[in-house]
């Protein structure tokens, strides 16, 4: 069986909790950053951290600095293209 390490945390009245130090250090993460709660049907809960995706990334910076999308470029003729003359 491998070694746990228990910490607590305490429920505040707005049902918020502070991510212990300790548990912050060894999930790596940062304010802003998003953990991810797996809940097992026996209850037990696993944190893990929500590491965005290339598309989440694509998305944010859209929205800080505006559509990515470039126009389509024409190349011109496919060398291997049938009418290529």
């Amino acid at each position: 069986m491998q070694n746990l390490t228990k910490i607590s945390s305490k429920i505040t009245s707005k049902n918020q909790i502070t991510i212990p130090k300790t548990v912050r250090n060894i999930l790596q993460v940062n304010p802003q950053d998003k953990i991810e709660w797996l809940i097992s049907p026996d209850g037990k809960i696993t944190v893990t951290t929500d590491k965005p995706n290339l598309w989440d990334i694509i998305d944010e910076q859209e929205k800080q600095y505006g559509s990515i999308a470039t126009s389509e470029v024409e190349w011109g003729k496919d060398i291997e293209s049938e009418d290529f003359g």
